[in-house]
């Protein structure tokens, strides 16, 4: 939905900040000798970012935290290296943590900003990929709803993966897929969905379908319409009076190409939608009836 830069940190960085950090000295170097194979695990992430398949790489089983995952590592070792001693320091592994979240200003990059993102999601989650943790290129900032709404599991079919907001290729963020349907009714209703390019593979197409409802887009999006349609209407009537019907329409199509808003944000599909109903942009807002046609 929202590109993010890839962390500038490597991929065992945050590992041995972490490390560090662990006061039981027989633990610590239990961390430090598998550090080789944490190197591996990672490696092999970045891998399967190169054909889009983070699915395919080893996941363990729901429960079960003393099974074996990395080296010697158990999946309560590594998802408590991420707990204890990341979200919880005061060291400097905490300091990668907050890094990262800053660096999306504050806007959730998996709803396109519509959520606050105020905690750090693993992309894998931690529970099914105790591997990568501490992964900073695993840890995207997230709003609650997103974060909620993806879960703990994560498909086994690559065309059902979410949009990664470092990894994926351009063309999720750069091509509009968002589309949206004004229905004239009292008060004016907006439905938002899907229309992925149809230059796109079958499985681009079918993740931005499954990422629009595992983040509940749909509904979200709608929420955030009648708080932009009500002052848009009123300036309709007053100061935008005078502009014709093309005009008009081409005033909401500045908004609809707004480059610094997420194309396939909530804004640029409601305006673009406007934009493209002619009921809406020849509606007399004045009249009696306002955009509702005479009885």
């Amino acid at each position: 939905m929202k590109k993010l830069n890839r962390p500038s940190y490597g991929s065992v960085e945050l590992f041995d900040k972490s490390v560090d950090g662990i006061h039981d000295l027989t633990l610590r170097q239990l961390f430090i000798d598998n550090r080789p194979n944490m190197v591996v695990a990672n490696t092999a992430y970045d891998c399967e970012a190169h054909t889009q398949t983070w699915c395919n790489l080893p996941r363990t089983a729901h429960g079960n935290p003393d099974a074996v995952v990395v080296g010697t590592l158990s999946k309560r070792q590594l998802t408590g290296l991420y707990s204890d001693h990341v979200v919880r320091s005061k060291e400097g592994a905490r300091g990668i943590y907050d890094d990262i979240l800053v660096k999306a200003h504050g806007k959730c990059p998996y709803c396109g900003g519509i959520g606050e993102a105020k905690t750090l999601d693993h992309y894998l989650p931690k529970s099914r990929f105790p591997s990568y943790s501490v992964l900073p290129v695993n840890l995207v900032p997230a709003c609650r709803d997103c974060n909620t709404g993806m879960g703990s599991s994560f498909p086994t079919d690559p065309s059902l993966q979410p949009v990664h907001p470092y990894l994926d290729a351009a063309h999720f963020f750069d091509e509009k897929w968002t589309t949206a349907i004004v229905l004239q009714e009292d008060p004016i209703v907006v439905n938002f969905g899907v229309s992925p390019p149809a230059h796109w593979s079958a499985r681009d197409q079918s993740r931005v379908v499954q990422h629009f409802q595992d983040c509940d887009l749909g509904e979200r999006y709608r929420l955030q319409v009648w708080d932009e349609l009500a002052p848009l209407i009123s300036q309709r009537k007053d100061t935008l009076k005078e502009l014709d019907t093309n005009n008009f329409r081409a005033h909401l199509l500045v908004t609809a190409n707004e480059s610094a808003l997420p194309i396939n944000g909530w804004k640029r599909t409601l305006y673009d939608a406007l934009a493209a109903t002619g009921w809406f942009c020849m509606a007399d807002f004045t009249a009696p009836n306002g955009h509702m046609p005479a009885p």
